[in-house]
Parts: C-alpha cells; structure tokens; sequence
C-alpha cells in the first residue's frame, strides 16, 4: 500500500507543477487580456454548471477506461502500459472533442449573444483565446479524472510498481493531442450557427491527423517529386509525433508540431471571427485571397519547422522509471561515431499476433528502433527504420521479408487462453549498409534487444569486421566428427560460433603454421592441452607473442566426455570400426601456466598434470533438487562469505555487473610467487568451497551426488576460476650464479619489449559454455519454475569483446531496462501453476502407486502357481512326473499370466487416463481462476470510474432544479 501512495504521491507532484505552468501562461494573459479572462470563465463555469457537461465527462472516462484495459492484447502483453488507449485515443478525440468545440460560436450564434461578445470592449484575439482556454481547461479537467481513475486500476494491476513518469508522459500526450485538435474543431464552429453541423465538421477537419497513420493502406505506395506520399501523409499526422509521449519521452520535436498546429488553426478562428470587417466591403474579394495566402504561408513555415526540429531533436528527455526508453551511454557514443557517409537502412517485421512471452520483447524493439532513428537524427547520421508493423503472415510485406532478407514466420509452442498451441510468428530485423548485410532472423525473447540492434548496427556500418580464430581441439566448436568412445560420432557446430558470427569473422585454425601477430584480432583456445605438442608449441608462441587468446582448460570436461581431460592421455584416432589405436602425444598445459605465471591445484601424473577439482556447498534455487551435485559451482554475489564485487569480479569489465554464473567441475588456477604479469580473478567461490583431488571425483562421481558429498573433507574457501592476464613477462632466468630461486638474476634482466604484451583470459572450464546455457538465454522458459538467471554467455562475449577491444558492447549489454508488469495477474498464475504443479506431482504418484498395487495384486495371484510350476519341474527330475502334466502346467501359467498382464495394462492405461483427466480439469481450473480475475478487473476497471462523474452530475442536475424552484410561488407548483 505504502508503494502505491508513493507512486500517487509522485504522479500528483508532476501534475501539480505541469498545471502551475499552465496556470502561469493562462495567469499571464488574464492579466494582460482581461475580456479574454472574463470570456474563458464564462465558458468554463457554464459547460460544468450543466449536467450535460457531466454526461460528456463520464463517457469520455468509460471510452478511455474501455480502450486501455477491455482489449485481450493487455492482459496478454502483461506490461503496465497504455498501448491500447493510445491506438484508440484518436477514434475517442473524434468523438469527445467535437462535443466540447460544436457550441464555442455556433451556440453564440444560435442563441443570438455573438452580437454581444463582439461589442465587448475587446478584440479578435481575446475572444478567441478566451474560448479555446475555456475548452482547454474543461479538456483538462476531464482528462486528470481519466488519468487518476487509470493509475488506481494500474496501481492495483502491478502493485504500486508501475511507471509513473510514462504516465504522467503518456498523458501530457494525450493534453497535447487533445488542446491541438480543440483548435481545429474551434475552426468548425466558427463556421456554422448549428450544433449538429459544428460537430460533423469539429470530427472531419480532425480526421485526416487522426487517420493519417493508415496512409499505407489508403495512398499506398505512390511517389510525388521523388517522395513518398504515404510517409509525407503519415508524418503530418498525430500519431507520429505522440509516439514519443506515449513510450514515455518528451522532446522539444513533438512539443513543436503540436504547438505549432494549434497556433495555425487558432490565426484561421481568428481570420473567420473577424472577417466580419472586409467581406461586406469593396475590397473584401482582396482581403480574402490576402488572408489565404497568409495561412498558406503559414502552414508552410509550420510544416517546414517541423520537419527541422524533426531532423535535428536536441533535445528528447526520458521519463520512464526504467529506462525504458533511453539508450544505453555506450549506444549512444556508437551512433555519435557511426560514419555518416554510410547511411544505414533497418527494415524491421513483425507479426500482428505475438504470443505473450514476445510481447515484451516486441514493445522494446519497436521502442529502441524509434530512438535509433532519433538519436542518429539528432547527431546527423542517417538511420532510415521501415518498421513494418502487424502485418499478416501471408501478406506481401512477409513475403518481402522472406524473398529479400530470409525472415520468415517461426513457430514456438506457447500457452494462451488455457492451452498450448503452437503459434507463428515474424519479429526480425534486416540491416544495410553499402554491401554489408546483417540479419537477425528472429529476436529470441530472452536476448537483449539492444545489444542485438547495437552490433548489428555497429558491423554493417563499419564495413569490416574483426576475426576470431577458433583453434581445432577436441572440443570441435566449428563441429566435425568424434572418435572418441570406440565410435565415431558427428559433433555439431557450436552455437555460440553463430552467436560470435553476428559480430566477427569467425574462422577454424588448425596451428599447422606460426600464428603471425595481426592476423586474428582474438583467438579462442578450448582445451588446448588436446592439441598435438607442435600445435601446443604455436599456442604459446602466439601468447607470448602478444596474440590475444581465451582459453578454456578443464581438468574434467563434465558433459563433453569425449574432450581429453587435461591430465588424460589422449587416446589416437583410427583403428577398425573406429577403435584406438593407442595413446598419441598431446600438450602440457604446465608450459602454458609458465607462461602466464599460473599455478593449479593439483597432482602431476607420469606425464601430465590432474588439477584438483573445485566445490561449493552452496545453491540459489530452492526449486531445485536439495541433493544438488555440489561440483555444481553458482559463482554468486549471494554466496555465503562473498565480499561485495568479489564473486563476480567489479574490477574487470568483463563480470561487473554480472549477477551469475554457473561451472560444472571446474578446475581452480592460482598466481605464481613473485608474478610480473597482471593478474585480474573473475569467477571466486565463497567461503564453503574447496578442493578434491581428481582421482578421488573420477573414482566415486558415478555413485551419484550423495557419494561425492560424502567424499568431502577440508574446506578451502575463495578458489578462482578464471582470471585475466596482461603485461610483457621478463625472460627466464639461468641461474648461473647458484641462487635458490634466481630472484636475483630476473631483477636485474629487463622485461622483453619486442612483442605486444601479453593479453589472455583462462577460464579453467568448459562446461560453462554449453549449448544448454544458450538455449536457456533465448528461452528462458525453458525452466521457468526454476527461474535460472544464468549469465553464462554474457560471460562468454564479455570475454571475447574484452580481447578484441570492443568494450563497447559489454556496457551496452549491461543496460537493462526494467518494464513494469502486472503483479497482480503474475500472482495469480504463479499461485495457480503452483498448485497445478503440486497437484499433478499428486495425482502421478497415486497413478504410481496405484499401478504399483496393481503388479503386487498379479504377482501375488502368480505366486502359488509359480511355486507349484517349480515343484513339478524339480520332480520331473527324478522321472516322477510326466513332460505332459510339467508342459501343462507351463501352459496354464502363461496363460494366466498374459490374462492378468492385459488386464494391468487395461487397468494402468485407465489409470493414466484418469491423471490426465484430473491434470487437465486441474488446468482448466486453474485458466479460469486468471480469466475470473482479468474480467474482474476490466468490469470495476470500467465502471467505477463513471460512478463519481454521475453523482456530481446528478446533485449539479438537483441544485439546478432547486434554484429554479426557489422564486416560484407554491400555487404554481401544484
């Protein structure tokens, strides 16, 4: 509750200083003009001392409320927004702002008092201004009780979580739009004495801005002079200026066109009130084609002002809480460098029925797509977006997008309206620049949709990309096939090599020669411990020689058995039927650590080296299994004797702002004494970890968890799993002069400047960079009672980005804006898939333990003739009983036995049938409980907020009735 007075609180300061500068300008030119003054509270004070004013009022609330939250697409978009009402709002301005403009003048002229207020010691201009702020105060008063009736039943949807400054936003929008079309339908009225005509023509003067957003389907695709007529019609309109107030931001472009619209239509009231001195004259002919010119010429500044403030928006404030709105820092200094000889096109489709899980995703592209299109305005770069919205799945424009870019309908198996369905959908995006192209062919609702549009923005503008050297190991991430296992078995193709193909040129390198500095601008080495000693050699040549590197060395590949662990010896290729043919030489990863001035934990073998492997008793997910394998390392802030920034390294850019990341029996590496090297820890454990030694995991790991847990003796708290390193290394020394360690000669030979320094990220995992991680990336409900948070492949491409110096993307990655939802609807179905989901666990282990009764109940009716089957074959033996009774009785038991068997299948498949029965009505249950609660609130959403308006109606109506009632004698009113 607190929450919800704080958000009213905040929305009513904002509307409190937004009316004090409204009071400002009206206060200004009361008193300045006070016939104006006089004239606007004449108006005011008469349209709401008349219950018909009430009328209006509560019809305008019941529209807007109806339009915001009746349609399916809000509960089904499940964001606090008003979406809906903003595709509507136009259609309700058609109707309700007429009903406030039809009686400016044309009731003066009907009732005769026109002749009146032009005798008023006052001129042209105080009476038209006095009666558009008579509208425009009635206008804002209806539209703060539609406002305040709207954050209430918001407020109540997301819990006192919603966004406040897209209200207030969207709703300055909504004053905008509502104080520019006053002025035209001001225009109607002076032309016409009678009501019904100044309504008529109050909603057709504003219907070309209000339905000029459809220019598409009406004008379609004509040029004139080069142009294209739709977009001209289209950016004339109201739509295309309230964009920006309806997504929350306010900029001086849409402040202008609004502004600017209202002045033109005010100067035409005021050329038709005062027409009255030249049309009776001689030169009245003259003084009309004047007057025209002039508002032609007007129009024109108008429409040429804002076309420049639209080119060049200086200034564009975001409101939203958020950010929703607003590009990351780092965006924003991509587009400010983006080469502005290299325009770049968008074309953007997307489908007009998007399930709930992109509902999300699909208002975030659609936003950022816009400030692209701004910002790059703003900085004089051209991004030209052709977002192409709500199109058909078998329309033209999907099939534009499929022949010309490869975007096409995908399908994803969602849940709505109470079942499961698969359900087709468009959200892509094609980029161009010159001959550069990039393709998303699908934004995944789990992706960040910005860092998606940064990088394919940032690659087709730079014409060129960076490289990636993939170097061939056992890992295979460029795929290939595996000998491994006695067989051979094709190993797919990464797809984080899809993922870094986005941005980089991505190419396998087999070391079958020297890496030359310069080449690639990183290369990516898993397990190169694997890699045949001669390739291992180039490895570390490269290293050394200043080649940026990510390696990623694990002394137990978990899920990837056939990757040779790295104290493993590596069994060779070949051999019949795929078969060894005995152990081939392979790299030691010790040379590396030299190198880099590592150490591991851990024992060396014959040949090479077993690192310890690390745990960690710890887990951040209550609804996972409580026997979690404890080599399942979550480097969390939240773990236990973590100090702030230090889980997740705050001093590297690669893991600030990281929340998680999971490792499978991880390795740990250490700092060597004395290092000259720098070296930064990015993944720590906390304090209930340590160390067990390889032999003692691979001797016990298929007992199970249980047995691994049990094998854990000492703690060692804080192990590092990955870190970077950077600087130039000092030559080795020989030690000829006899000291114990030869400190004495490495400080007196200077550190080797002939290469680049060295830069290199080791991760001593593998496991954390599984296809599963990306899958759960892009689908996060994939396990959505689990709600995983890991950020395995942000980790990754940090990484990558680091190396290759695109930090850029890193920052832009770590900007998430926060949209607020409908708390109150989530709620509901996290309760109701709770108890689906405990239900189900019920009905499937009385399923179980029903079936299990069942085979006991058919064993236990075998028993006797089994024993008896027995006995006679034990006897027939010795001859005593004949082969006859002995195959009898076999018959007999098998016959009984398949009767029975049928009989359980019968029983086990009814059983069955009666759990999805049970699980079935349970969901639909549990549908109808969110469908009971969505109605509720669309029928209070609507209703309520006409009830205030009626009643202040009806006492207006009674108080009315009685003053006429005061001076009337008794005898009349019998």
């Amino acid at each position: 509750m607190s929450s919800i007075v704080t958000a009213l609180g905040t929305l009513l300061i904002r509307d409190a200083i937004f009316l004090c500068i409204l009071a400002a300008v009206f206060g200004l030119i009361a008193g300045t003009k006070r016939a104006a003054f006089a004239v606007m509270k004449r108006n005011f004070v008469g349209y709401f001392s008349n219950p018909t004013g009430y009328v209006f009022l509560c019809i305008f609330v019941f529209l807007t409320s109806v339009a915001a939250f009746w349609p399916y697409e809000f509960f089904n978009q499940n964001l606090a927004t008003l979406d809906q009402l903003n595709y509507w709002y136009p259609l309700i301005m058609l109707v309700f702002i007429p009903a406030i403009t039809m009686s400016i003048w044309a009731e003066e002229k009907r009732a005769g008092t026109d002749e009146l207020l032009l005798t008023l010691p006052a001129d042209d201009f105080d009476i038209v201004i006095g009666k558009y702020m008579a509208a425009a105060a009635i206008f804002t008063a209806s539209l703060l009780f539609s406002q305040l009736s709207t954050f209430v039943t918001l407020a109540i949807l997301t819990e006192g979580a919603l966004d406040v400054g897209l209200i207030f936003t969207t709703y300055l929008g909504y004053w905008f739009v509502g104080v520019t079309m006053i002025a035209i339908g001001m225009v109607a009225s002076f032309l016409t004495g009678n009501l019904t005509v100044g309504f008529i023509l109050g909603a057709l003067f504003n219907a070309p801005l209000a339905f000029a957003s459809l220019a598409d389907s009406i004008v379609g695709t004509r040029q004139v002079f080069g142009l294209d007529l739709a977009e001209l019609v289209k950016n004339s309109g109201i739509a295309r200026p309230f964009d920006d107030f309806g997504r929350g931001v306010i900029s001086i472009s849409s402040m202008a066109y609004f502004i600017l619209v209202t002045v033109v239509a005010l100067y035409i009231c005021m050329v038709l009130i005062g027409r009255r001195h030249w049309t009776g004259g001689k030169d009245g002919n003259t003084m009309a084609y004047h007057y025209l010119a002039r508002i032609i010429a007007l129009i024109v500044i108008t429409a040429s002002a804002v076309v420049l403030f639209r080119n060049r928006d200086v200034a564009r404030l975001d409101m939203t809480e958020g950010d929703v709105s607003s590009l990351a820092p780092a965006t924003t200094e991509l587009i400010e460098n983006l080469e502005s000889d290299r325009p770049i096109k968008i074309d953007a489709f997307i489908s007009n029925d998007i399930p709930e899980m992109y509902a999300r995703t699909r208002y975030e592209l659609v936003t950022l797509l816009k400030e692209f299109q701004s910002e790059a305005a703003a900085n004089g770069r051209t991004i030209e977006v052709n977002l192409h919205e709500n199109i058909d799945l078998f329309s033209e424009e999907a099939a534009m997008a499929a022949e010309r870019f490869g975007i096409e309908p995908v399908t994803r198996m969602v849940r709505e309206q109470g079942s499961y369905q698969q359900k087709r959908l468009i959200l892509g995006a094609a980029f161009r620049a010159g001959l550069e192209k990039v393709v998303v062919p699908i934004f995944e609702y789990g992706i960040p949709v910005e860092y998606e549009l940064v990088r394919s923005i940032n690659t087709v503008a730079r014409g060129t990309r960076k490289r990636i050297g993939i170097v061939r190991t056992d890992a295979q991430l460029m795929g290939g096939v595996s000998t491994q296992g006695m067989q051979m078995r094709r190993i797919e193709k990464h797809p984080l090599m899809d993922e870094l193909s986005k941005q980089y040129e991505v190419e396998q390198v087999d070391l079958e020669a020297p890496i030359t500095p310069g080449v690639y601008d990183a290369l990516v080495a898993v397990q190169p411990s694997s890699l045949a000693p001669p390739q291992f050699e180039r490895l570390i040549e490269a290293v050394k020689a200043g080649v940026p590197t990510a390696v990623f060395e694990d002394p137990l590949p978990f899920a990837r058995p056939d990757i040779t662990a790295t104290g493993a010896p590596k069994q060779q290729s070949g051999g019949m039927f795929g078969m060894g043919g005995g152990q081939q030489p392979k790299g030691d990863i010790r040379e590396l650590w030299d190198v880099l001035e590592l150490k591991s934990p851990g024992k060396p073998t014959a040949q090479y080296f077993n690192g310890d492997i690390v745990w960690q008793n710890f887990n951040p997910y209550p609804n996972l299994d409580m026997n979690v394998d404890p080599f399942w390392i979550f480097i969390d802030e939240n773990a236990p004797g973590v100090e702030s920034g230090q889980a997740l390294s705050s001093e590297s850019s690669i893991t600030s702002g990281l929340r998680q990341v999971l490792a499978l029996y991880s390795g740990a590496i250490q700092v060597n004494d004395n290092p000259t090297l720098q070296h930064t820890p990015l993944l720590q454990t906390g304090r209930d970890s340590g160390l067990l030694a390889f032999d003692t995991v691979s001797a016990v790991m298929q007992q199970g968890p249980g047995a691994l847990a049990g094998a854990i003796e000492d703690f060692s708290p804080n192990q590092t799993l990955a870190m970077t390193i950077e600087g130039k290394t000092a030559p080795k020394s020989d030690d000829k002069d006899g000291d114990a360690d030869g400190e004495k000669d490495n400080a007196e030979k200077p550190v080797d400047t002939t290469a680049d320094p060295i830069r290199v990220a080791y991760i001593a995992d593998t496991d954390l960079m599984l296809p599963v991680f990306l899958q759960l990336r892009a689908d996060p409900n994939t396990a959505a009672e689990l709600r995983f948070q890991f950020q395995n492949v942000t980790f990754l491409l940090n990484t990558i980005d680091w190396l290759t110096g695109e930090t850029d993307f890193i920052e832009v990655r770590k900007h998430e804006p926060v949209f607020a939802s409908l708390k109150l609807i989530d709620s509901v179905k996290e309760s109701a898939s709770r108890d689906v989901r405990g239900k189900r666990k019920e009905f499937d282990r009385q399923s179980k333990e029903a079936i299990r009764e069942a085979e006991e109940e058919r064993d236990r009716e075998l028993q006797d003739l089994r024993e008896e089957l027995t006995e006679l074959q034990k006897k027939s033996k010795d001859g005593r009983i004949p082969r006859a009774v002995i195959d009898a009785k076999t018959i007999e038991f098998q016959t009984k036995q398949e009767r029975l068997q049928r009989a359980l299948d019968v029983r086990r498949a009814r059983v069955e049938r009666e759990s999805e029965r049970n699980i079935a009505k349970i969901q639909r249950e549990s549908d109808q409980r969110v469908t009971a609660i969505q109605n509720q609130v669309k029928a209070y959403a609507v209703a309520l907020p006409c009830i205030p308006p009626l009643i202040v109606g009806v006492m207006v109506f009674a108080s009315r009735r009685l003053r006429e009632r005061e001076n009337i004698s008794k005898e009349r009113l019998k």
